[in-house]
């Protein structure tokens, strides 16, 4: 798996990076992991942050293994002012990343409001937002409503508050969904279509029954992430999910492919970890 930059080369692009009329920039952390920035007043925002090797060291048995070292060790995320958290697999709340970041950071947190409690344990002191369905909420220049997703199915606590989220963000006159992991369903086209997304990260792994057996909760695969884009009328759409384990992936060649044959003019972009887009509006 190429890399196309890491470390303190990564680090200095994204300081030397000036959002300029309506853009945003951003860099594929791998898996699930975006890290955002408008101008520079909006600050820094990154999603589901797996920097570590923390599955694999936890569990030496696991199938879960790194295709490719982390683009950046958390420590280097000092100018990070928050942090996106979908859901509470280890993928996407990775507590080692996110610890190493609190310490380093005056990051904000946004979390899943059923995992709040959890991950205040860990990181305590810290400004943690509890993510529920419909609440806006504001971290320095980015507005933030979560709405939630079905990762297979939609799920509640006790309270009501859903377990699995995405996010509708708005910043510098951008409007950017990241799905974190879900399905398609009815309610998340009319929610996103509302919302009018330029941007859109969508997974694109899928689910299969021999996954799904062993414990491998699905998502969208490459079609019905081209359909679900093309549904909600996403300007561009940013696969992700698809490049960190080998044990469950689905070839984005596929997804080209489909996209080619069905929706010719779609934009997409196919991103390598450490890598930057600038999006203009």
């Amino acid at each position: 798996m190429a890399i196309y930059k890491s470390g303190e080369e990564l680090m200095k692009e994204v300081r030397e990076t000036k959002g300029f009329g309506d853009a945003v920039s951003f860099w594929s952390l791998g898996q699930a992991g975006i890290l955002l920035k408008g101008k520079e007043e909006d600050g820094l925002l990154c999603i589901d942050p797996y920097l570590t090797s923390s599955i694999e060291e936890s569990n030496p048995e696991t199938e879960f293994k790194r295709a490719f070292p982390p683009v950046l060790n958390p420590a280097m995320l000092q100018d990070l002012d928050g942090v996106l958290v979908t859901h509470g697999h280890d993928d996407h709340l990775d507590l080692s990343t996110i610890k190493e970041i609190a310490r380093v950071s005056e990051s904000q947190f946004g979390i899943p409001a059923p995992l709040v409690t959890f991950v205040q344990e860990h990181l305590k002191n810290k400004d943690i937002y509890s993510a529920k369905d419909g609440e806006v909420f504001k971290i320095k220049g980015f507005k933030i409503t979560p709405i939630p997703a079905a990762h297979t199915e939609y799920e509640k606590d006790s309270s009501g508050n859903h377990l699995f989220l995405g996010y509708l963000i708005e910043v510098n006159g951008i409007r950017i969904y990241h799905s974190g992991d879900t399905i398609v369903t009815p309610e998340l086209i009319e929610v996103v279509k509302a919302f009018k997304p330029n941007v859109a990260f969508l997974p694109i792994n899928g689910a299969d029954f021999f996954r799904t057996s062993r414990g491998i909760i699905g998502n969208m695969n490459s079609r019905e992430a081209a359909d679900f884009a093309a549904a909600v009328g996403v300007d561009l759409l940013v696969p992700i999910h698809y490049d960190l384990f080998p044990n469950n992936r689905e070839n984005p060649a596929y997804f080209v492919d489909y996209l080619f044959q069905h929706y010719p003019c779609q934009k997409f972009h196919m991103m390598v970890p450490g890598e930057r887009f600038i999006y203009h509006k």
